[in-house]
């Protein structure tokens, strides 16, 4: 018995007595995380966002003072 899928405009077709070798999944391989790494990326992802929020704020504080400051000269 065979049934189409579609799945981001594209047709799977997917036969239901047929078993896969690409959908098993091997769970013996195991990897060593290191948390300080981990960490590190995230102290560096959210120093990165402050610096983008601080410069998007002086940004916008310049265009407003420049836009006061041709309206009322």
């Amino acid at each position: 018995m065979e049934k189409n899928y579609f799945h981001n405009n594209r047709s799977l077709d997917e036969n239901l007595n047929e078993i896969r070798s690409s959908q098993r999944k091997y769970t013996d391989k195991k990897k060593v995380v290191d948390i300080n790494k981990l960490l590190n990326r995230v102290k560096i992802n959210e120093s990165d966002k402050k610096k983008k929020n601080i410069t998007f704020i002086l940004c916008t504080i310049s265009c407003l003072s420049l836009s006061a400051y041709i309206i009322f000269n």
